[in-house]
């Protein structure tokens, strides 16, 4: 009876170590827990505020790789603009020097000789005697330099204004044509206008002063000429309807 009583007791301390035992290491499994998993929530928070840092730090690299292309691209287009800004400005110095040396130079010029060709009625074909007079002009500046030839084309008072302005222009024209065809004369160096009715020499209401006044005028101008030769003036191709 005593031997069963003291297995009993026994068996019923080792029931309550072990259940000791076990309500020991759930208490511990529980606080451990409490204490873990808190912190893997925080690792968890850290590792997406990480990702998200290391995100925004590329979007920032990229920004700033971006306004460095473009300072660049501003600086390059700075650069250039300078440059074309002291190439014009350089050009415009060398222009205006030009056109300084161009004034003095046209204030150098005096005239030397004057010609006049006339023409038929509503024509600007050069006659046989007009091509003879611009032959003389010709001769007189044949292997010369610093001269210019002014033509100015006229026209009688009949017809229209722009009709007559159109024609005097022909008449001037096919005057410079002739001379730079058959004497090889530089074309910048003979100036063309053609001023229709105005500036007349003659009576418009005679035919005679109508035939005077169809005329084309060269005037040649020559620079640094010694002593200031006498003017001369010739007439040829004088034709009348």
């Amino acid at each position: 009876m005593k031997s069963r009583v003291l297995t009993l007791t026994i068996l019923i301390a080792f029931a309550a170590i072990g259940s000791a035992g076990c309500a020991t290491k759930k208490f511990v499994r529980a606080r451990v827990n409490e204490r873990v998993t808190p912190l893997e929530n925080r690792t968890g928070e850290l590792e997406e505020t990480s990702r998200r840092n290391s995100q925004d730090i590329s979007r920032l690299n990229d920004a700033v790789t971006e306004v460095r292309g473009r300072a660049d691209r501003a600086q390059t287009q700075a650069d250039t603009a300078l440059t074309r800004a002291e190439e014009a400005s350089n050009r415009a110095g060398a222009a205006e020097h030009s056109v300084g040396e161009l004034r003095a130079n046209l204030d150098n010029y005096s005239l030397q000789n004057t010609a006049t060709v006339n023409f038929a009625f509503d024509s600007f074909e050069l006659s046989p005697e007009a091509k003879a007079a611009l032959d003389r002009v010709a001769e007189q500046i044949r292997d010369r330099s610093n001269f210019i030839l002014e033509i100015e084309g006229f026209a009688d008072a009949k017809g229209r204004d722009t009709y007559n302005n159109q024609l005097t222009d022909k008449r001037a024209a096919a005057v410079r044509r002739y001379l730079a065809e058959r004497h090889n004369i530089a074309l910048f160096r003979m100036h063309v206008l053609g001023l229709g009715s105005l500036r007349a020499v003659a009576d418009n209401s005679t035919p005679e002063g109508r035939a005077l006044n169809r005329r084309v005028e060269i005037r040649l101008l020559t620079r640094n000429v010694a002593g200031g030769a006498a003017t001369t003036t010739s007439r040829a191709g004088q034709r009348q309807n």
